[in-house]
């Protein structure tokens, strides 16, 4: 049944994928020749601009990248900081939740900071990051780690402050010493909710990495091709870029998901 229902699942997910491709190809062939070519910038205007680029455009813009090695070395690199940023991030932010959730008295000491960085866009501390840590790697990462660190901090905490109550009593009544606890009452009591933290922040990790990258702009980078593309324009290469991220976006969320269902399968779900 369950099988049944996750199938059913992923075939609605490519009739949705298809009929968006096939929406796309009659409006860029509709549009073709209809829409304006002219792009006017500040100072100058440029000709032969594509707005809505056919899928040939597409495909020939995507081989030239791949042939370059543009786009592969942009994606990879880009992973590697998002990775780098998602570790980093993920490790902090629970380490902190766990905390904060088991011990009232550091919540009641970090719950002001926590909130201050909660509501405080991760790009705004780019310029601060900048001074801080330079243009290199190590700004960009902290950027991200940042961003991720927020979202799973909330998750573990939130996870920890769900365990029933009757769990900490019966420890409390054993008199369970504290790494007994975090291992069997802690940790897979907040699994869940660490999980389903992990997999937000794996995507707001993909949304701060594109801004990150124009931290001292060079190639490769996924952000830097964005700006690059937009700075000329090149429509199709902006395009490309972008179905390149969220195919990477979509990767990732599915591998979490699949963590996610393999490591609570214990769980009763009411859908697959």
């Amino acid at each position: 049944m369950v099988a049944a229902l996750g199938s059913a699942r992923v075939r609605r997910g490519v009739v949705g994928l298809l009929a968006l491709f096939a929406l796309y190809g009659v409006a860029a062939q509709v549009a073709s020749g209809r829409l304006p070519t002219r792009v006017s910038l500040v100072v100058h205007e440029i000709e032969g601009v594509e707005l809505l680029p056919t899928y040939s455009s597409l495909a020939e813009e995507a081989a030239f990248l791949v042939q370059a090695g543009i786009l592969l070395e942009g994606a990879v690199a880009s992973t590697v900081r998002v990775l780098g940023g998602l570790l980093l991030g993920s490790v902090v932010g629970i380490t902190l939740g766990v905390a904060m959730g088991w011990a009232p008295q550091l919540e009641f000491a970090l719950d002001p900071w926590v909130g201050l960085l909660r509501f405080t866009p991760a790009l705004s501390l780019l310029p601060l990051y900048v001074l801080w840590l330079g243009l290199g790697e190590a700004a960009r990462i902290g950027l991200i780690a940042t961003a991720v660190a927020v979202v799973t901090l909330q998750g573990a905490y939130q996870g920890v402050r769900g365990i029933p109550r009757v769990h900490w009593d019966a420890a409390a009544a054993l008199a369970a010493p504290p790494g007994l606890v975090l291992q069997r009452i802690v940790l897979p009591g907040a699994l869940p909710s660490i999980l389903a933290s992990v997999r937000i922040a794996i995507a707001l990790a993909w949304v701060t990495v594109i801004a990150a990258e124009l931290i001292r702009p060079s190639m490769p980078s996924l952000g830097y091709l964005l700006a690059l593309a937009g700075a000329y324009p090149r429509v199709p290469t902006i395009v490309v870029a972008l179905a390149t991220i969220a195919a990477l976006v979509l990767v990732s969320d599915g591998l979490t998901l699949a963590v996610y269902r393999r490591a609570t399968r214990w769980m009763r779900r009411r859908y697959a």
